[in-house]
């Protein structure tokens, strides 16, 4: 499978909400990363205040299904970008 096909896939499963809270959480932290930015950051660019972003990635809550969709839809744009992070924040 060549490149780009992988990242549609990838892109595809990404805008697919996951079951566990655990795996949202990981996701929500990795975008902040690659996107070098902090909750407050991440919560305006997909419309909820910055305590609903510590909500999720501490695994107490779901975000809402219109929240996810605008959350996809950033990480598949940062995903197109490959961004390289050091490896100590993996």
């Amino acid at each position: 499978m060549n490149a780009a096909k992988s990242i549609v896939c990838e892109m595809q499963s990404a805008s697919m909400k996951p079951d566990d809270k655990t795996e949202v959480s990981r996701r929500f932290k990795a975008l902040r990363r690659r996107a070098f930015l902090n909750q407050r950051g991440l919560a305006e660019l997909i419309g909820i205040c910055r305590q609903a972003v510590s909500e999720i990635e501490n695994k107490r809550t779901f975000p809402h299904y219109a929240t996810w969709d605008r959350f996809s839809a950033l990480e598949a744009k940062h995903m197109l970008r490959r961004i390289r992070l050091p490896v100590h924040w993996e």
